[in-house]
Parts: structure tokens; C-alpha cells; sequence
């Protein structure tokens, strides 16, 4: 019984911060599509950077979804996924989900 209660009290405690999301933005270095799993491969430089995909999935303001390099991008990311660049051969790049997001022109 004390196990079963330990291990409810852990995912009590632990789920909620598997949901949160996370701010990010910077100018794009690399925009990649990815034809394979319909999403956009970025890269992004400071202040919060890092490699981000966005997917069909990803709410998206006025100016729409990543299309070169140079773009200004800001939003919140939330879980891991990948971009299908190529599948002979399989390259696939991982990142990070955008869930948000709005872009420069």
C-alpha cells in the first residue's frame, strides 16, 4: 500500500512539469523543410536559441511559419521532435516542438 501511494505522490508531483512549456526566440541561422513529416527545421541564434521544428500543428501568427534564414522568431516550445530531411538516406535532424509562435517578414 505505501508503494502504491509513493508512486502516486511521484507522478502527482512530476507530470505537471512534463506539460510546461518554454519561452525561446532569436534570428534564424538555418530554415530547413522537411517534405518527409511536413514541418520546418530552424535553427535560431541568442538570446534563446537553439534547433526548434515546427510542425502543422503550431499555432502561428501574422506572418506566418519560418521561411529563411534571417527571420526573427518568438514563442514557446514545449516537447521533443524530430524533422525527416531524407529517407534514402535517412537523415532526420532532432529539436524541440514550437507549439506558439510569431515571425518577422
Amino acid at each position: 500500500m505505501r508503494r502504491v501511494v509513493a508512486t502516486c505522490t511521484a507522478a502527482a508531483l512530476l507530470l505537471p512539469v512534463f506539460a510546461y512549456a518554454f519561452p525561446f526566440g532569436g534570428r534564424a541561422s538555418v530554415v530547413l523543410p522537411c517534405y518527409y513529416n511536413s514541418t520546418i527545421y530552424v535553427v535560431l541564434g541568442p538570446p534563446i536559441g537553439g534547433p526548434y521544428v515546427w510542425t502543422t500543428t503550431t499555432k502561428t501568427y501574422k506572418f506566418g511559419y519560418p521561411t529563411h534564414a534571417g527571420q526573427w522568431l518568438l514563442g514557446l516550445a514545449g516537447a521533443p521532435y524530430y524533422c525527416l530531411y531524407s529517407v534514402a538516406p535517412e537523415i532526420t535532424y532532432d529539436a524541440v516542438a514550437i507549439i506558439m509562435m510569431g515571425s518577422s517578414q
